[in-house]
Order: C-alpha cells, then sequence, then structure tokens
C-alpha cells in the first residue's frame, strides 16, 4: 500500500511539473505575442504621426500655392478678376438669372424659375 502511495505521488508531482512547464511555455507565447502587438501598435501610432505631420505641412497655404503655381501654372489673382455680383459673370449662358433672394447669390436656369399665378385662374394652378 505504501509503494502506491508513493508511486502516485510521484506521477502527481511529475504531472504537475509537466503543467506548470506547458503553463509556463504558453505564458511566454502569450508575452511574445503581446510585446509584438505592441511594437506594431507603437510602429502604426509612428506612422500617423509622421503623416499627420506630411499632411499638415503640405496642406499648408504656402504650400499649396507653391505646389498650384509648380504644377497648374495657375497665377495669382488679380483685384480687377474679382466680380461683385454673379450678373455680371462673363460668358455665363443665355436664359439663367441670378437669384437675389439668397446671401450666396445663386445662379439659377430658366426652368428652376418659380412660376406666378394668375388671379383669375384658380387657387393651385400654375402657368
Amino acid at each position: 500500500m505504501r509503494k502506491i502511495v508513493t508511486i502516485s505521488a510521484a506521477i502527481a508531482a511529475i504531472m504537475s511539473g509537466v503543467m506548470v512547464l506547458l503553463l509556463n511555455i504558453a505564458v511566454q507565447e502569450q508575452a511574445s505575442l503581446n510585446r509584438t502587438l505592441a511594437k506594431q501598435i507603437h510602429d502604426d501610432r509612428e506612422a500617423i504621426r509622421i503623416l499627420s505631420a506630411e499632411w499638415n505641412y503640405l496642406t499648408t497655404p504656402r504650400t499649396l500655392e507653391d505646389r498650384s503655381g509648380q504644377f497648374l501654372a495657375l497665377m495669382p489673382l488679380r483685384a480687377k478678376q474679382i466680380v461683385n455680383t454673379p450678373a455680371t459673370i462673363p460668358l455665363r449662358p443665355r436664359g439663367q438669372d441670378v437669384d437675389t433672394k439668397g446671401a450666396s447669390s445663386v445662379v439659377l436656369s430658366s426652368a428652376d424659375k418659380p412660376r406666378k399665378v394668375k388671379k383669375n385662374q384658380r387657387k393651385g394652378t400654375a402657368l
């Protein structure tokens, strides 16, 4: 009987040692995965920071002006090119009037104009 208890205690000790070893290996694998993910997150955040700084530089008015002059061959506006009202826009197609009700003075085509209702017609019908 004593031999059985000693053998079963030895087997239990060996099995618990193996289980602790397997648990240790699993924890190390998870820690390695955690370090890899943390490094990837750090690298991605650094890339985002660099791209954000580059975007901020490229969208500054000075850089946009330089790039537009370089690639689009656009010249800066002169004061006489600025139009005060949309009604004075040159080469506007015929049949379009300016809507003076809105603050932005939107150009409307003649098909978009509101129609007037004659007094002698019944209400609800338009020309």
